[in-house]
């Protein structure tokens, strides 16, 4: 019969240890990772609350724009029949 030859892997503590060191090392990054990730998002959140305030201020400030456009037209108006007495009185006077 012939002999067949098994290499057994011994490890030593050494080797035992290097892949705890690596989950380690792993976790380490990972919980990093979330702390940024929780910072990143508190800072995202208080945006989202300063955008939604000035959002929830914008339609008052689109009704001032809408109360000056009416402003003005009614001086336009104003002025053009302002005008138009000028012009009948100067065409009286001719």
């Amino acid at each position: 019969m012939a002999r067949t030859e098994t290499t057994a892997t011994v490890e030593t503590p050494e080797k035992d240890i290097t892949w705890l060191q690596t989950l380690e090392e792993k976790v380490h990054a990972a919980a990093g990772r979330i702390r940024d990730l929780r910072e990143e998002n508190a800072t995202l959140r208080r945006r989202v609350e300063e955008l939604e305030e000035r959002l929830a201020e914008a339609p008052a400030a689109a009704g001032a724009d809408d109360r000056w456009a009416e402003e003005r037209e009614e001086i336009r108006g104003r002025v053009e029949r302002l005008v138009e007495h000028l012009d009948g009185l100067l065409d009286e006077g001719s």
